[in-house]
């Protein structure tokens, strides 16, 4: 097993370009963390994932370089990501699975610290096996006998101790990945081109707050009903409710940098009931309390 792993950015940088090609990360407010672990099983490249950057884009694939000949099979493993590609946007949640080409140029936007899986899987030997028009770029849906135990294999495959060194086995699982890839895809349909109405809604609750419009307030400023309202965020597999919250955690992380701040008034400030739950939304979101975070940033 080839291992690399760091927090330092430069490292990071170098480590992911080594690993899945050109990307450019920008480093969120917090201080950065990016772990990566590269495994080979048996020809199958594997990447292990943490980090909790503001932007990961993914650069123009150089071909003279190799850089567009998988596409990249992730699980959400832990935490948010949304990923921009071709004016589109759709959010991963733990759980989520989706294929990206390495071909084309897209934004992976972490909320916080995140942890992901990725599958390098030959682009070859995915377009002989699906239909020419079948979608290969956004969420694949999972709810299907194919999709469950999809997920089942990814998640087989990000266990510390999964081996496979034959090349006859990555062989395999790679070619079951993808025949379980097939009907997932079919069965998908493709989301609505570009998302102006989601991207105003975003703009709109960021302008209001700590104070967010509430949905049906947003509806209306928007001249759509509140269903569609929702159904902007419900299409990504995300709610207005949870958006809304990881924009003011994002504004509260600005404010603990404040040491004359006390963490209660923050939490208040930020629509926050009281501290507690302030405590435990804060750290289910970026991986430490309030406090740790406070004294990280301070010690960065």
């Amino acid at each position: 097993m080839n291992l690399q792993k760091t927090h330092d950015f430069d490292h990071w940088n170098q480590a992911v370009s080594a690993v899945c090609g050109r990307f450019v990360t920008q480093r969120a407010q917090s201080p950065f963390i990016g772990d990566i672990s590269h495994r080979d099983l048996g020809g199958l490249s594997v990447a292990d994932i943490h980090v909790n950057a503001r932007s990961i884009c993914r650069q123009q694939a150089n071909q003279d370089r190799g850089e567009d000949q998988f596409y990249f099979l992730v699980m959400q493993r832990e935490g948010v990501m949304a990923i921009n590609h071709d004016q589109q946007q759709f959010v991963l949640q733990p759980g989520d699975i989706a294929l990206l080409d390495s071909a084309k140029t897209f934004e992976m936007c972490p909320q916080g610290l995140v942890h992901q899986l990725s599958v390098h899987l030959c682009r070859r030997t995915l377009d002989r096996a699906l239909p020419a028009r079948t979608k290969r770029f956004g969420k694949v849906p999972h709810t299907n006998l194919s999709g469950r135990v999809l997920a089942g294999l990814l998640a087989q495959i990000a266990e510390p101790q999964a081996e496979h060194s034959d090349a006859q086995d990555g062989a395999a699982v790679q070619d079951a990945l993808i025949s379980l890839l097939q009907p997932c895809l079919q069965d998908s349909t493709d989301s609505p081109r570009g998302r102006p109405l989601r991207r105003m809604a975003e703009q709109l609750i960021q302008e209001s707050l700590p104070h967010a419009p509430s949905p049906a307030e947003l509806a209306a400023r928007l001249n759509i009903s509140v269903r569609q309202l929702y159904r902007q965020f419900e299409i990504d597999g995300d709610s207005i409710c949870r958006y809304v919250q990881r924009q003011r955690l994002e504004c509260s992380t600005r404010d603990l940098l404040d040491d004359a701040l006390r963490i209660t008034t923050i939490a208040y400030k930020w629509g926050f009931s009281d501290s507690a739950h302030f405590s435990r939304v804060f750290k289910r979101q970026y991986g430490v309390s309030p406090r740790d975070y406070r004294v990280q940033t301070q010690h960065g």
